[in-house]
């Protein structure tokens, strides 16, 4: 039974809603601010309870135990009016005189005459007679200035004093009611800035954190260009994460890259250029000295007999045609490195065209003792080529075989079709090369023969081959083994008729 990770579930689980968010900074940083936002809120609501009990004030509040003496008071005084005897306010002396004896707080009640005189009490009252002026002048003062809720000890020791007329059998009468009133103790809380603070404060270290690894990409990305800006195109910023910062570092390094690709490739043509100059200038400066050397011993006479001069005559124009061709195949491998190049496409027939050529060179052959082995297919076989260059393709070949064939050997020349291409081979036995020959063999100018001695020509040979071969959708590949040397080339065949 497969065992199930908690963890890779729950990933694969939001994946749906964090991958949009990874990709776009914009939905990130929203994210982030919310996030933030909703911590500092509820770091403000955990630290508010514990600024609450510092600021915390207890307060005292009377109200409802005068709001009973009072209502006792009244409903004993409506009580004796409506029955017009003293009887209900003699129940509440005995009532607060019971509570008195079993040691509870009670209530002092007093009945007074229109004089003052005291004629119904409790027993812990000691007045006989009082000044009803000043009486009900501290029950107005005390009504009016008395606070609900109160922090002052003061209050808690002050005695509340309430009074009601009463006429029973048309005698006024006054009851007073009067008694320390007790006190609820509530708690009034102030929350003050101090969560608020915290939670500010909380949001914006959170933000900051979270945002710190976005704004250390961007630094390292500020920090990548000025070192590209310097000249280091090496230098390549990290990849981090899947937004618009990550594409725009990538965009950056890409950037690079192809600057440092496209100057390499400026130096490499600089190069070149210079080599080609170097190389021309040798190759143009060896068959032209001897030119002119000739031409010197003609003009001042400087030969025996008239067959040493026929011999001078000859030399020369043998220098001039090398100089020639020289400068034809100098010619046409810049024709064809120009990115302006076009080529004249038409349908080529290989077999007949290499038939034509190898006839044109049985001279060459002859010369050397070589002779060529064709093994090519019975039907004729098409290629969507420029026949010019073509010919120039195939001619290089060849004449290349011919000159660094062994003589008396044999040159094996094999057309085929594979699939979509023709695959023409060109195998001719030579002297071993080497591989560091063999890498260099399509380079402009390479000679395996270093001396430049031994076989005339330009060194633009093979390497005017590889480019008309490429020019035209193919490719082209040397090989070497026991003594062999072959050349394959490939080009894009036309469909069969």
């Amino acid at each position: 039974m497969k065992k199930i990770r908690p963890f890779s579930f729950i990933k694969r689980l939001i994946k749906p809603v964090t991958a949009p968010i990874q990709k776009s900074i914009r939905l990130q940083l929203i994210t982030t601010f919310v996030f933030c936002i909703l911590l500092g809120f509820l770091a403000s609501s955990a630290t508010a309870p514990l600024f609450e009990n510092m600021n915390k004030k207890a307060m005292i509040d009377y109200s409802s135990s005068m709001e009973q003496m009072n209502w006792r008071a009244k409903y004993t005084a409506e009580a004796a009016v409506e029955e017009n005897t003293i009887d209900a306010i003699n129940k509440l002396i005995d009532e607060e005189d019971q509570l008195l004896k079993n040691g509870q707080n009670a209530l002092k009640v007093l009945v007074t005459d229109e004089a003052g005189k005291v004629l119904y009490k409790t027993k812990q009252a000691e007045e006989v007679q009082i000044n009803l002026h000043d009486t009900m002048s501290n029950v107005m003062s005390f009504a009016i200035n008395r606070p609900d809720y109160t922090d002052d000890k003061e209050w808690s020791r002050r005695e509340f004093i309430t009074f009601y007329p009463v006429s029973i059998k048309g005698k006024s009468l006054y009851l007073f009611v009067s008694g320390i009133p007790e006190g609820n103790v509530s708690y009034e809380t102030k929350k003050g800035p101090f969560p608020l603070i915290i939670g500010f404060f909380v949001f914006i270290f959170t933000y900051f954190y979270m945002t710190k690894r976005k704004m250390k990409q961007i630094e390292a990305m500020a920090e990548g260009v000025k070192e590209m800006a310097k000249g280091n195109l090496a230098y390549r910023i990290k990849l981090k994460g899947q937004d618009e910062i990550a594409s725009l570092t990538g965009n950056i390094n890409h950037m690079a890259e192809e600057l440092m690709m496209k100057i390499e490739k400026e130096r490499k043509a600089e190069k070149q250029k210079n080599e080609l100059i170097t190389n021309v200038s040798h190759d143009l400066r060896t068959p032209l000295t001897s030119i002119m050397g000739y031409l010197s011993l003609l003009r001042d006479g400087k030969y025996e007999n008239d067959q040493q001069h026929k011999e001078y005559i000859k030399v020369a124009f043998s220098k001039s045609e090398q100089l020639k061709n020289l400068i034809d195949d100098l010619f046409e491998y810049t024709k064809l490195t120009d990115e302006n190049f076009v080529l004249h496409l038409q349908e080529v027939c290989i077999n007949k065209l290499l038939d034509q050529l190898i006839e044109e060179l049985v001279p060459h052959l002859e010369e050397r003792g070589l002779s060529i082995l064709k093994n090519f297919p019975a039907e004729d076989v098409y290629a969507v080529a420029d026949s010019e260059q073509t010919v120039r393709l195939f001619d290089n070949l060849l004449m290349n075989a011919i000159k660094y064939s062994t003589e008396d050997s044999e040159i094996q020349v094999s057309l085929q079709r594979e699939q979509d291409n023709l695959k023409l081979s060109i195998a001719n036995h030579s002297e071993e090369f080497s591989k560091e020959e063999m890498d260099n063999l399509f380079e402009r100018f390479y000679k395996k023969d270093r001396s430049r001695s031994r076989v005339e020509g330009s060194g633009l040979g093979l390497s005017i081959a590889k480019s008309i071969a490429e020019l035209q959708g193919g490719e082209i590949q040397a090989e070497y083994e026991d003594g062999v040397v072959q050349f394959h080339i490939l080009l894009p065949a036309l469909a069969q008729k």
